[in-house]
């Protein structure tokens, strides 16, 4: 298998790829709020668009480890997972991977030399939160924002210091323990968070592709992952800075069909943040610098990519009245990237100017946005996109809010499409689209629901194709129509005098078809692994001290075949999790239980990647003061 394949195998495996609390999405009662959508903090049910958020007792709920976890448990996006230990990469209104941005803290977190992330490798006990915007976010963030926008908020130090302990024991040789600890002097305050994760990854599986079809048990599966971070923070009248660092470091095996192969990843990320309070407005500044290694080891092969990226804004944001808000901005960034099979001039600057707004006219709020990106590359070649967006959001009567938002959206080619040797063309264009949705949004008390339909046009979508010299060349030749609806609700309450009940259903219908050639057996056909239907449902009850909190998740059948000639079968999972909490003096104890895949399914996400049966861990908390 040539280099190029191997590599673009990899990126082919990302792209097509504690409380009653039990689910957070828009349905959280008010007055929940959020940023990602409007860049301003915006209650969710006044946002002009979809909106799920989770918080970190929603972490604890599902039992999470990783933004895999949580976006699989707990939101209406589709994880393609290769394995529990492999690549974990998101499909939102039926984007691939390198089409839904993801950012931490704001900062970009793709790799620009493949343009995406591993899901599995960003441990959610690192996380505060996670906001999942549904929808175009181009207007507000630029590039690969086509599905839509997830954001990981980061812990921070709370107001006293606190101490956090965490360890698991599982199945198949699975280890994990990590800690959190926060402290606070006058204006400085300091968090400090690790965590390190091993697995052997030996479950049995039932193997068709021997003869005859026998269980046998996985190999060359193992895992490990070290992940640290730190921040630092200073708050003295108008200033507000944040300076923070995020490291992580991981090895796992790669098993194939055709040979095993192992994979090292190694991230570092810094970045600051000052945010100066100007009257009725605040000016907000920003640097970011980041740097990726990721090693892949087989029979044949030893190949090492290596990226790296800065970047700076500044945004300044302002009121007008009491009625209208803007914000006004600028962000430049310059990346790079060196692999033996990427050409030396692999590298881009890039500069952007938005602007947002955010006002009130009687019962409607206005939500316009527009950016302008544009990218500079060797040899003098520029390119520029022009992204809008409007939002709107009217109070009806009763709680219930109608929404709808439509704009552009674009991709921009990564490195290996356009500086891989041979076969990457510099001059491919973005892919490029129009998205629209609208719905309902509805709260009162302890009841929330919300109804979204949403309809995609993606054209210039870029595919890999075999050339007459015997290797493969990205092409602008795919066109994309996705269409879809979105629904989710809510509902809590006490049943006991010390008991609580919360039930949650979320609910997605996604036809993402292939418009690119009519004459072709691809044409009209689904997507390869975007499920038409899923329904997740969560059920949470407490009594005192005592939880337990089951999830079940119905995926449906993903087409395997472009032709739509082969299918995954659909597969319905349930996972419970029962745990006790006390307060042993200062400590805080949490013991718990998670027993996954309770029903024994055996089902695979991606073909030829088995998942375990039935299998369980448990689970340890201890905290000291107030925990985050």
């Amino acid at each position: 298998m040539s280099t190029f394949l191997r590599w673009s195998l990899l990126a082919g495996l990302l792209a097509s790829t504690a409380h009653a609390q039990t689910l957070a999405d828009t349905t959280v009662a008010l007055p929940m709020l959020t940023v990602t959508a409007t860049r301003t903090a915006t209650p969710a049910a006044a946002a002009p668009a979809r909106v799920t958020t989770v918080h970190r007792r929603d972490f604890e709920a599902a039992a999470a480890r990783s933004v895999a976890d949580v976006l699989e448990a707990r939101t209406g996006v589709f994880v393609r997972r290769y394995g529990p230990a492999g690549l974990a990469s998101m499909s939102l209104r039926g984007s691939g991977a390198s089409q839904t941005l993801i950012l931490l803290d704001g900062l970009r977190l793709s790799d620009p030399q493949l343009g995406q992330i591993d899901l599995s490798l960003l441990p959610s006990a690192l996380l505060a939160g996670v906001e999942v915007m549904h929808g175009t976010g181009a207007a507000l963030y630029g590039a690969d924002a086509v599905g839509g926008v997830v954001q990981l908020r980061p812990l921070q130090a709370a107001a006293r210091p606190s101490l956090r302990l965490h360890s698991t024991l599982g199945a198949f040789g699975t280890r994990t323990g990590g800690f959190a600890a926060a402290a606070r002097r006058g204006a400085w305050a300091a968090l400090l968070a690790a965590e390190l994760r091993t697995t052997d990854g030996d479950f049995r599986y039932h193997d068709a592709a021997l003869v005859p079809a026998q269980t046998v048990r996985r190999a060359e599966a193992d895992a490990r992952q070290a992940a640290l971070y730190g921040s630092l923070q200073h708050d003295a009248g108008r200033h507000h800075l944040t300076v923070s660092a995020w490291h992580l470091d991981a090895e796992r095996g790669v098993p194939t069909q055709q040979q095993a192969a192992r994979q090292w990843d190694r991230q570092t990320r810094f970045w600051a943040r000052e945010r100066l309070r100007l009257g009725q407005g605040t000016l907000r500044l920003s640097a970011a610098w980041q740097r990726s290694r990721l090693r892949y080891q087989a029979a044949t092969v030893d190949d090492t990519g290596r990226t790296e990226a800065g970047t700076l804004e500044a945004e300044l944001r302002q009121t007008l009245g009491p009625r209208w808000a803007f914000g006004l901005g600028l962000t430049g960034s310059r990346a790079r990237a060196t692999h033996p099979n990427l050409a030396a001039d692999a590298r881009e600057t890039h500069l952007a100017a938005f602007a947002h707004a955010d006002g009130t006219l009687g019962r409607t709020r206005l939500f316009p946005a527009l950016r302008v990106d544009r990218y500079h590359q060797p040899a003098g070649k520029t390119r520029a996109v022009m992204s809008p967006r409007l939002g709107l959001n009217i109070a009806l009567a009763g709680g219930l809010h109608a929404k709808a938002s439509a704009g552009r959206a674009f991709r921009a080619p990564t490195f290996n499409e356009r500086f891989w040797q041979p076969g990457g063309n510099p001059d491919i264009r973005a892919e490029d689209g129009w998205m629209g949705d609208a719905g309902l949004f509805f709260a009162r008390r302890n009841v929330s629901a919300e109804v979204t339909g949403f309809y995609h046009r993606l054209r210039d979508q870029i595919v890999w194709e075999p050339q007459a010299r015997g290797f493969w060349a990205p092409r602008n030749v795919g066109r994309v129509r996705t269409r879809g609806v979105e629904a989710s609700g809510r509902w809590a309450a006490r049943w006991v005098q010390h008991g609580r009940l919360e039930a949650a259903v979320f609910y997605t219908f996604t036809d993402a078809r292939d418009r690119t050639d009519a004459a072709s057996a691809s044409f009209g056909q689904p997507l390869r692994y975007v499920p038409r239907h899923q329904v997740k449902g969560a059920l949470g009850i407490g009594w005192k001290s005592l939880q337990l909190d089951a999830t079940l998740r119905t995926t449906g059948r993903r087409a395997v075949a472009t032709d739509g000639s082969q299918w995954l079968p659909a597969y319905t999972l349930l996972d419970l999790h029962l745990r006790l909490q006390r307060q042993l003096g200062p400590v805080g104890v949490t013991l718990g239980g998670v027993l996954e895949n309770a029903l024994d399914t055996r089902y695979e996400v991606i073909q030829s990647q088995p998942m375990p049966l039935r299998h369980a861990r448990l689970r340890l908390l201890l905290t000291f003061g107030e925990a985050n």
